[in-house]
């Protein structure tokens, strides 16, 4: 009898083995990054542990764009395989990634999945840390990405990781990288028109704004926004980011600033940024414009004087804290919008 026990014990022991195995293997996309690599700790350190952490990693390949690229592209150049950080995952990208995955241990697939991702992330960021990992964590967080962990940086890190429920080191070790990436698991293609605008923070009035549908970008115009880069600073800083369904639309508006084409987007609450003494304020009289009479003609010119129904330079990209276009473009944005009938709930993208 008590080798019978002993016999029918070990077999729900085994059973209970394959069922956990089942369930594990049934969570995991098996792309090549995850299904061959190597479990033992290389040079870029052991892979991250998932106990514990909830979200799921984002694969990227080629033809990826947005700020995980950026974020992977930071963190190839920390490991010694330079890469322009400009979001978009090309052929430079790919060729770095199957570098980094061949000296990692990982199958050189060129695709970033959770393997390649703990292998990059296998590093502790703290007060005083410097380069690209930096950049790259800064950019996860959403602040200026200057490559240098100061007290901003360990002020956003802290809140970031008091609302994840972490423990509030201020120090980025696997667990918080996880959080932080995951938590910006790129969204589902979105369907429909819609349009986005990308903040240049070098140079505010070199940003873009793009009409977008399902997914692809049909045009891009420069535009500018605000005459400084704080969100919370009412009629002066640019447009907050977030996002916004636009209101109302209007091609001879007639108010007291702006005038002509224009496209009107709801009050949008602003939040200071961590560490800060700053008040929340909600930012009023936001709109997608340009430079024109009511009419969408250019005004007389007055020399020597800077006309707000002309438009006359490029100082002309900045405004009150609205979005402006050239005439030209506003009118192109307006015509493209006219042919696919300004569609219902169209939503303002802002990065």
């Amino acid at each position: 009898m008590k080798m019978r026990k002993n016999v029918r014990n070990l077999l729900l022991q085994a059973l209970a083995g394959v069922l956990l195995a089942g369930g594990t293997l049934g969570a995991v996309n098996a792309t090549g990054d995850e299904a061959n690599a190597s479990t033992k700790p290389g040079s870029y350190g052991t892979p991250a542990s998932p106990t514990g952490f909830r979200g799921v990693w984002p694969v990227l390949k080629t033809g990826s764009r947005g700020t995980d690229v950026t974020t992977v592209q930071h963190l190839l150049t920390a490991r010694g395989h330079a890469i322009k950080a400009d979001g978009a995952y090309g052929k430079k990208t790919a060729a770095a990634v199957r570098a980094f995955q061949t000296r990692a241990g990982l199958r050189a697939d060129g695709a970033v999945g959770p393997k390649t991702w703990a292998k990059l992330t296998a590093l502790t960021l703290r007060t005083g840390a410097k380069g690209a990992a930096v950049k790259a964590l800064q950019v996860q967080l959403g602040i200026k990405a200057d490559g240098v962990f100061g007290k901003k940086t360990a002020a956003a890190v802290r809140t970031f990781q008091t609302k994840k429920n972490l423990p509030d080191t201020g120090a980025v070790d696997a667990r918080t990288w996880n959080s932080l990436i995951t938590g910006s698991f790129a969204k589902p293609v979105i369907k429909g028109y819609s349009l986005q605008f990308s903040k240049n923070w070098k140079n505010p009035t070199y940003s873009k704004l793009s009409l977008v549908r399902d997914g692809k970008t049909l045009k891009s115009w420069r535009a500018g926004s605000g005459k400084n880069k704080d969100e919370c600073a009412s009629g002066m800083g640019w447009l907050p980011s977030g996002t916004y369904k636009v209101q109302a639309h209007f091609t001879n508006r007639d108010g007291d600033a702006i005038d002509g084409y224009a496209i009107q987007l709801p009050n949008k609450p602003c939040r200071p940024k961590a560490g800060t003494k700053q008040k929340r304020v909600i930012r009023t009289d936001l709109f997608i414009h340009s430079e024109m009479t009511r009419y969408g003609t250019q005004g007389k010119d007055d020399p020597g004087r800077d006309d707000a129904d002309r438009w006359e330079n490029a100082n002309d990209y900045k405004s009150l804290g609205c979005i402006k276009l050239t005439p030209t473009d506003i009118k192109d944005l307006f015509k493209r919008l006219d042919q696919a009938r300004w569609p219902k709930n169209l939503t303002l993208y802002v990065n």
